[in-house]
Formats: C-alpha cells, sequence, structure tokens
C-alpha cells in the first residue's frame, strides 16, 4: 500500500498532459501511486500514454465517459492511503506530496483542503479565486485543523464550503471515501461541487494546507467546459439539485449557516452559468434554475438576516434568488 494516490483524467491532451505527468514524477515526496485514465482519447494522447516508463503510474484505457466517471474507476483502484486530483494539464509543485504527507502525519485527516495558485502563459502566478476564504479559515482556525466536536468546527465548516470545489485541493482519505460511499456524480459535468459539499460535511477531521499545492493554468482556446458557452452549461442545475438534496439529508441541514453557505456555492456556480451560457440557451436555462428551486426543501430560501460571513456574499444570493423568481 502506498501513502498517496493521484488520479489525473485525460482526453485528448496530448504533449499538454506532459505538465501534469512531470510535476507528479518530480516530487520529492515519492510513495505515490499515480493513476492516469484515457478517457477514450484519439490515437496521438494514446501514444504519449503508452510511452510512460515509471512503475509508478498506472494508465487505465475506456472508452468515453465522462470525468465523473474516469475517477471513479480511477477510485476502485487507488491504492495509496489518500487520494488526491490533478487535472491533465496543470500541475504541482515538487513539494506538495511532501507538504500533504507532513499534515497527514500530524493529523490524522479524513480531508485536507490546500491553496493554490493561477498561471497563464505569460507565466505570472497569482493566488487562487479562493484565497481569502484560506484567510478567513486561518483566522478561525490557527492550529490548521479542526474535528467534529470542536467549539471551532462548525464554523470552519462553512467556511470550507466556500472554498472553490476543484478538484485538486482536496486530499481525502481512502478509506473515508469507501465508508461514506461518496464518489462523482455519473454522467454530469460541474461534479465538483457534489463531491466538494459531500466530503466537507462528512469529514470528522479536517486539516488546512498553508502553503500552495498545486497549479492551475489558465489558457486562452482552452478545449475545457469553462471555455464554452454551449448546452453542457444546463449540467450544473441537476448537479446543484443532486448536491443540495443529498445535503438535506445530513443532520447538518439544519444548522442555518451551512446550509446558507451550501446554497449559495451552488447558485454562485449557477449564476456564472446563466450569465456565460449563449444567449439563445439563456431563458431557457433561467427557467430550468426556477423549476430546480421549487423542487429544492424550502427551508434553503429561508435566509435569515443574522448570518454571518461564513456564507459569503448573502447580498448578491438574495438579488440572485430574486431575479429567479
Amino acid at each position: 500500500m502506498t501513502k498517496i494516490t493521484c488520479i489525473t483524467t485525460t482526453f485528448n491532451e496530448d504533449q499538454a498532459l506532459m505538465i501534469s505527468v512531470n510535476s507528479i514524477l518530480a516530487q520529492s515526496f515519492t510513495d505515490f501511486q499515480y493513476i492516469i485514465v484515457d478517457d477514450g482519447s484519439s490515437e496521438s494522447t494514446r501514444n504519449i500514454l503508452d510511452g510512460l516508463d515509471d512503475p509508478r503510474i498506472m494508465v487505465i484505457k475506456q472508452a468515453n465517459d465522462g470525468l465523473s466517471g474516469a475517477r471513479n474507476r480511477a477510485l476502485e483502484q487507488a491504492t495509496g492511503d489518500y487520494v488526491c486530483f490533478l487535472d491533465a494539464d496543470d500541475s504541482r509543485p515538487n513539494w506538495s506530496f511532501s507538504a500533504i504527507n507532513d499534515i497527514i502525519e500530524r493529523d490524522d485527516p479524513d480531508l485536507i483542503l490546500c491553496p493554490g495558485v493561477l498561471q497563464d502563459l505569460r507565466g505570472e502566478a497569482t493566488s487562487f479565486y479562493d484565497a481569502r476564504v484560506f484567510d478567513l479559515i486561518a483566522r478561525e482556525c490557527p492550529s490548521g485543523t479542526t474535528q467534529r466536536g470542536n467549539q471551532d468546527y462548525a464554523k470552519v465548516r462553512a467556511l470550507a464550503q466556500r472554498i472553490e470545489p476543484q478538484s485538486a485541493n482536496k486530499v481525502v482519505r481512502r478509506s473515508f471515501l469507501k465508508k461514506t460511499g461518496i464518489g462523482f456524480p455519473n454522467t454530469h459535468f460541474f461534479e465538483d461541487i457534489f463531491f466538494h459539499t459531500g466530503v466537507i460535511v462528512a469529514a470528522d477531521r479536517i486539516s488546512f494546507a498553508k502553503t500552495p499545492t498545486f497549479a492551475y493554468f489558465r489558457r486562452y482556446m482552452r478545449p475545457q467546459l469553462t471555455a464554452t458557452a454551449g448546452d453542457m452549461r444546463f449540467d450544473i442545475i441537476a448537479v446543484s439539485k443532486l448536491t443540495l438534496e443529498a445535503f438535506s439529508r445530513k443532520t447538518e441541514f439544519h444548522d442555518t449557516t451551512h446550509r446558507a453557505a451550501v446554497l449559495a456555492s451552488c447558485m454562485k456556480i449557477v449564476q456564472w452559468c446563466e450569465n456565460t451560457v449563449s444567449h439563445h440557451h439563456r431563458y431557457a436555462f433561467k427557467q430550468c434554475a426556477r423549476v430546480m428551486l421549487r423542487m429544492i426543501d424550502p427551508l434553503y430560501l429561508h435566509l435569515p438576516a443574522n448570518l454571518s460571513e461564513e456564507v459569503g456574499d448573502l447580498s448578491s444570493l438574495r438579488t440572485y434568488l430574486s431575479h429567479l423568481k
């Protein structure tokens, strides 16, 4: 058994895939398994994968099934005590696994949440989108770890929900995933918000890294979902409904602050998709979002005036919900 399994899925990234691969193979901490799932790529990507020669790499080839299905299949083959993810053209600094292992040895957490950096074609690096949230967490949880039963746990957990639902910012105990059955929603895009919400609400002990452990490469004309304006954006409505329904069955649903944080994190993505979907889809998107809100537990839409900053920008949330009425 290895300490860490890192999972990358690829679909026609070709040479860009080697950004991820090289960053993992260059890690100073070497006790890891690296699973790469070829999700039905063309011959050029397959040839690159066939040329990889490192005993720590496992390549899984499958017909195209989407990102969620590819990650779920990799989870079935993972042997590491902990599992993390990396998109096919993003990277990790060479200290990433070492920093993660230090936290594992110190805290034995179910979940580690990590800051990252944004990097563009010019090589400029800036803080990831959620840097302010990590600052708030550090203020509330200076030890860098909390657990169920601690006085700060509920507040820190609500703040953790506001962290960007990006796959590379999480390291999760594999036995915890098996015990809870948490995975990615097959056949759906925008899968990260479902996984993000599930692991945060279920984790008994959560730790937070202080140093960045991944770099997200922001590229123009990048062939990714967020660079399109097509009808795949409608998937966020289905995934938000799945996420909100799953959370409504948890005891934490009755924590007003956490409930509002889950709604806010889902609706932030819904609003972004409505604003960026192609114009001829926009009316239908808004109508679908309205229907989704009518189908969820009505307690979600009860936002008391005294909710605190753990939830985020409540005024924006209230404005958008009014827009959907």
